[in-house]
């Protein structure tokens, strides 16, 4: 009559313990994801703060001067658009969209928009008289 204690009392245990853990771990996927998104947010930031910074270094020290920078933009980079008056990297966050941006006060020759552009590349900033070029390297 007993034999069968063993055994509920073991479903109910093992129960309790899928009841507590599951909610944990929903919790913990969902926390991790808001991190990413955080973290993919500042380095987009940071992808592009370090572009116009190059850019308006390599415009303030005048003709002739060059740089290659190497540059890291985050895994889901949608594009990098350095325009007249900024320097821009959008990322896809989800279903959303985010875009990071810095102000550049250097001439820029003409606008540059890098489609699908991830990981490492490097980026070729040149002043040709006064006006700013700017070439990702292939």
């Amino acid at each position: 009559m007993m034999k069968g204690q063993s055994s509920i009392e073991l479903l109910v245990t093992f129960g309790v313990v899928l009841a507590f853990t599951i909610p944990v771990i929903f919790l913990l996927f969902s926390v991790s994801s808001l991190g990413y998104g955080d973290m993919t947010k500042s380095q987009a930031d940071a992808t592009a703060r370090v572009l116009a910074d190059n850019i308006n270094i390599v415009y303030g020290m005048g003709n002739g001067t060059k740089h290659v920078l190497l540059v890291n933009a985050p895994a889901s980079t949608e594009n990098i658009t350095v325009s007249s008056k900024e320097v821009g990297v959008r990322v896809k966050l989800g279903d959303s969209y985010y875009d990071g941006s810095a102000p550049i006060f250097a001439e820029i020759l003409k606008p540059v928009v890098l489609d699908s552009k991830s990981s490492l590349f490097s980026v070729n900033i040149t002043n040709y008289n006064g006006k700013v070029v700017v070439d990702y390297g292939k």
